[in-house]
């Protein structure tokens, strides 16, 4: 390959690798070749392709993960949290495909902190579902919900079969609810939610805690959620606030 004289040869690497992108032969989320794949490609050592992915990476258009590989960059998705907004009514209306997986499902005793936010008492019984929610097989977020067990008794059945809390929902007589209350915030996620959202550890996650309730006023669900922060960006709807389906 024949490179322009007077300009350094990762930048024209770099330069390269961006049309690649913006004409689509790697889409959003796509693995680049490795370093050596690329170095051959270009007739280059791996220094010098090595330079052009930091310097991709560090305008936003790739990211490195520790032991993966190299990205290509997704468009962060607005993520609206509003009081009837679900999981994937904000994906479809992405125009992407909405799956969630139930990762595992157990009945225990409240925690201090859950059962104040649920509102039931102390060691009361309750359903702990954890599951990772996608849109086109990307990983969005981690979640762990918890349920009052009398009332839900056997939803994690339902949760599998449908894949959204919504729909289960409905099979105990809840077609309704609404969020009253979410905090957010951020910080590093563990090994297993790295993991789980395919992630690098040193890459912070935004974190929701919420409380659903029926038309009762009565609580549903404590959730707690990890967002990807490369993935997604959450937006605050002021005349509404929303359960992850």
């Amino acid at each position: 390959m024949e490179w322009e004289k007077g300009e350094a040869i990762w930048k024209q690497i770099g330069r390269l690798l961006l049309q690649d992108i913006t004409s689509g032969v790697f889409k959003p989320g796509d693995k680049l070749p490795t370093e050596n794949e690329l170095a051959k490609r270009f007739g280059v050592n791996r220094h010098t392709v090595r330079s052009a992915i930091a310097a991709l990476t560090e305008d936003n258009v790739m990211r490195v993960e520790q032991g993966r590989g190299t990205f290509v960059q997704e468009n962060l998705m607005d993520y609206t949290l509003g009081s009837r907004t679900r999981f994937s009514q904000i994906v479809s209306g992405r125009h992407r495909l909405p799956d969630k997986t139930l990762l595992s499902s157990e009945k225990e005793k409240a925690t201090k902190q859950v059962a104040k936010r649920l509102m039931v008492a102390r060691d009361e019984k309750v359903i702990k579902l954890e599951a990772v929610s996608q849109a086109d097989g990307v990983a969005l977020a981690h979640s762990i919900s918890y349920l009052p067990a009398l009332r839900f008794k056997g939803i994690e059945k339902v949760f599998a079969e449908t894949k959204s809390l919504t729909e289960a929902f409905k099979h105990f007589g809840l077609n309704d609810y609404t969020r009253k209350n979410t905090r957010i915030t951020a910080q590093m996620p563990s090994k297993r939610t790295a993991e789980l959202l395919q992630q690098a550890k040193n890459k912070p996650v935004l974190i929701t805690e919420s409380v659903d309730v029926d038309a009762t006023g009565k609580a549903i669900q404590f959730g707690i959620t990890h967002f990807a922060s490369e993935r997604v960006q959450l937006f605050v709807d002021n005349e509404s606030a929303h359960p992850l389906s």
